[in-house]
């Protein structure tokens, strides 16, 4: 993507000119350094994470945070905006999570804790959705939500579960005093967990119809008996085909996470 757009640089900028196009790139490769690679391993669990921008700056954080005992959390979220003021949100949020480990807690507690520090620091009309999950040990797992869709679970039979979005709350930075219930699920061997951010399921084609949440679920069924790594890659070739080869209007971060036998 940074590779694309510098193409349609035409000239080097005079002398004192200032040179946005040069300015946003390195922004790029700044940001780009501030994401994980790749998933981390985590015993009894196997994970795999895509990261899509759609301009040169982008809006969307996830990252991976090793807790207490072995304990892996994660955050994927998703700043309002394009561009600059949504990188601007993108580190902002990460500097809170990386520079106050206390926060890192039960994981409503810690999204109450980050929106309150969020909602200080930024504009009252910027904003940050997001689902904060943590693998607690053994078969279970527990996450928040900030305005973001649940985690989508699907069971080893391929059979994905209905949403249920009450636990949902408003986004990050909206409401100084929100709060945030945890929600706990116990994984059986081979189920899987996927979360994104809204960037995947508005994929457009040409007639203005998006990928949806439908058609992700539908392809989650359709593909949970491929490896845990193929499955996003297929999610990724599908929601590219719909848009039929166009670039994607929007940010999106995937997590995946399938239970192994043993944990």
């Amino acid at each position: 993507m940074i590779q694309k757009t510098l193409s349609l640089k035409r000239s080097r900028p005079g002398r004192g000119q200032f040179d946005a196009g040069g300015e946003l790139a390195k922004l790029a490769v700044a940001q780009r350094r501030l994401v994980p690679k790749a998933a981390p391993q985590v015993p009894g669990y196997r994970l795999a994470f895509a990261y899509r921008p759609a301009y040169i700056a982008t809006g969307d954080y996830c990252d991976f945070f090793v807790r207490g005992g072995g304990r892996l959390a994660t955050f994927i979220g998703d700043g309002s905006g394009h561009g600059p003021a949504a990188s601007m949100l993108m580190a902002t949020m990460r500097t809170i999570f990386r520079t106050h480990p206390g926060l890192h807690a039960d994981p409503g507690r810690t999204l109450t804790d980050v929106g309150r520090m969020f909602h200080e620091v930024v504009p009252s009309e910027l904003f940050m959705t997001g689902v904060y999950l943590l693998l607690e040990g053994g078969d279970t797992v527990s996450w928040a939500s900030a305005g973001q869709d649940p985690p989508v679970r699907i069971n080893p039979l391929g059979q994905v579960a209905t949403v249920d979005s009450t636990p949902v709350r408003t986004p990050l930075g909206v409401l100084s005093g929100e709060t945030y219930p945890t929600v706990r699920w116990h994984l059986q061997p081979g189920e899987r967990l996927f979360l994104f951010t809204d960037g995947l399921v508005e994929a457009r084609n040409s007639s203005g119809d998006a990928f949806g949440r439908v058609r992700l679920r539908h392809s989650l069924a359709e593909l949970s008996y491929r490896p845990l790594e193929k499955m996003v890659d297929e999610i990724l070739k599908k929601a590219k085909e719909h848009a039929e080869g166009a670039d994607f209007e929007d940010d999106f971060s995937i997590v995946a996470i399938e239970r192994m036998d043993e944990v």
